[in-house]
């Protein structure tokens, strides 16, 4: 199919054409109204679609691999299985965003606004995407393995089963978050909020949660092995059966917190709260930092392997 021009898009859209399959890529498309167009399997490679409206616009399974769409408006647009790997999307509005299975590998996404949006097992990989908002988005089963998300908001968001290995997350909101079953292992959460998440099953192996936020959290049977939670709140938080191994405790807060049946074998407490926990059948084997008073306090209430 033959290249078309700025004008004959232009024209084709505002005629209600269809522009599926279209040949688009590497024209500059920039400040255009493209609301409801019918852009799906367009081929949109390297075009520019700065500050462009697509609201409605359908992009099922356009290719837009390294596309300029910075500032543009997707909202209620259709980008399932789009291909937008190293595009450009930096405040983008996705609000509402239909882009299940969407390509998003090595794209910026830096303040992007995507709350409600669907990225049902999107690939996000690598993305950078500080300060983004995804507020109760949907990311079931998504990929976020060695993204940027510094200071981003999930709040509410559902992340169930994600794929979040490496990710950086540091002052990330994820307040009432659904992560079950995610895989955050070496996550960089430092000053993270997770209050009141559901993280029932997640892993959150050799993490680093320094001063991270974890009241009220659902941390049961999570694997927490060799974790930092240095300085971290986790008063009310509910540990059952979780894995604590080797996991850094120093300074933080469990007040209240349900730990029956955990593990922290090895665990670091130096200066840790432990008052008016859940503790029976909680293991301490080799658990260092514990004052005596904690030591006694502990094996009363049915902890075991504290020591002397």
């Amino acid at each position: 199919m033959a290249q078309l021009t700025v004008s004959d898009v232009l024209a084709r859209v505002k005629a209600g054409d269809s522009l599926c399959r279209a040949e688009l890529s590497g024209i500059d498309l920039s400040e255009a109204c493209l609301d409801n167009a019918n852009l799906s399997a367009a081929y949109l490679r390297r075009t520019r679609l700065r500050n462009v409206s697509c609201y409605g616009a359908n992009l099922t399974n356009a290719t837009l691999i390294l596309a300029d769409l910075s500032g543009s408006c997707l909202t209620n647009s259709q980008l399932t299985g789009a291909v937008m790997i190293q595009a450009r999307l930096d405040g983008v509005n996705l609000q509402n965003a239909q882009a299940t299975e969407a390509q998003f590998h090595g794209a910026r996404l830096d303040q992007v606004e995507g709350s409600y949006a669907h990225l049902e097992r999107a690939n996000l990989r690598e993305v950078s995407a500080p300060q983004a908002r995804f507020k109760y988005a949907n990311l079931t089963e998504a990929q976020l393995d060695g993204a940027n998300f510094s200071q981003s908001s999930f709040e509410g968001a559902q992340l169930r089963r994600s794929h979040c290995q490496h990710a950086t997350l540091s002052g990330v909101s994820l307040a009432s978050a659904d992560l079950a079953q995610a895989d955050l292992t070496a996550a960089i959460l430092v000053g993270a909020n997770l209050s009141e998440a559901n993280a029932l099953s997640a892993s959150l192996q050799e993490a680093d949660l320094t001063g991270a936020t974890l009241q009220a959290t659902q941390l049961d049977w999570a694997d927490l092995w060799n974790a930092v939670l240095m300085q971290a709140d986790l008063r009310q938080a509910s540990l059952y059966g979780a894995t604590l191994a080797y996991a850094n405790l120093s300074g933080a807060n469990l007040s209240g917190a349900d730990l029956r049946e955990a593990n922290l074998e090895n665990a670091q407490l130096d200066n840790t709260c432990l008052e008016s926990c859940r503790v029976s059948g909680a293991l301490f084997t080799d658990a260092t930092g514990l004052s005596l008073e904690q030591r006694r306090w502990l094996k009363q209430n049915g902890a075991l392997n504290v020591g002397r």
